[in-house]
């Protein structure tokens, strides 16, 4: 059975780069599914906090055949896997809090991964910041829209790697990406049209600093 993805989804199964991957928080399990149904990954873990979520996973894995190639198990974050049980690491949908709390806790439990595919719903300057904590360095950085909500995703790799903290904020390739130029224009005019009704010092001073930023585009 054909699964479609939105654009968020597509594009995270896009810099998957074949071997095994975990699909962290996998929800109903699509992504997963579209992994080794299109041979984007040689295998998938599906876990879940959520057993009702996680049911309804291996439930499509059941009844699509490929049950050897998609295995489901529930728990929190990280801790149904073990280090190196697969290349690569997908964590998309959840709060920047909650991604850069899971990275954190593999961390501390010396769990390692080659590959994480990273897309928080909130507080992206939060994961970027852990990633490096991880010994990891970004090879992609970027955001888009779906359904009028703006979102980030990440792709890492082993590596030592600083950013400043401008790159923490606003993403590591921020100065050569068009879909950050679009966004902090949308930012600056939004913001703009407020102080134009109902003045304020503090907001004045965001779209200083946006501006600021701006400027430094390439």
């Amino acid at each position: 059975m054909p699964i479609r993805l939105d654009e968020r989804l597509t594009l995270i199964a896009s810099l998957v780069d074949y071997g095994k991957v975990a699909d962290v928080g996998c929800d109903h399990g699509k992504l997963a599914y579209y992994l080794v149904s299109t041979d984007r990954a040689s295998s998938v873990i599906a876990t879940d906090v959520s057993a009702p979520s996680l049911q309804k996973a291996k439930e499509l894995a059941l009844e699509n055949g490929v049950m050897d190639v998609m295995n489901t198990r529930l728990g929190d974050g990280l801790e149904p896997l073990v280090s190196r049980e697969v290349d690569t690491v997908v964590i998309a949908g959840l709060g920047g809090d909650v991604i850069s709390g899971i990275l954190e806790k593999a961390r501390e439990d010396k769990k390692e991964f080659a590959h994480f595919i990273l897309s928080p719903n909130t507080h992206a300057e939060k994961v970027r910041a852990e990633i490096a904590r991880c010994g990891h360095k970004i090879t992609f950085d970027d955001m888009l829209v779906v359904a009028g909500k703006t979102y980030t995703v990440f792709k890492t790799e082993e590596s030592e790697e600083a950013l400043d903290k401008n790159q923490i904020r606003y993403g590591k390739f921020f100065k050569t990406s068009e879909s950050f130029k679009a966004w902090i224009e949308k930012e600056i005019a939004e913001k703009k049209n407020i102080l134009s009704k109902n003045y304020s010092e503090d907001l004045s001073r965001k779209v200083k600093d946006l501006e600021d930023i701006k400027s430094t585009l390439e």
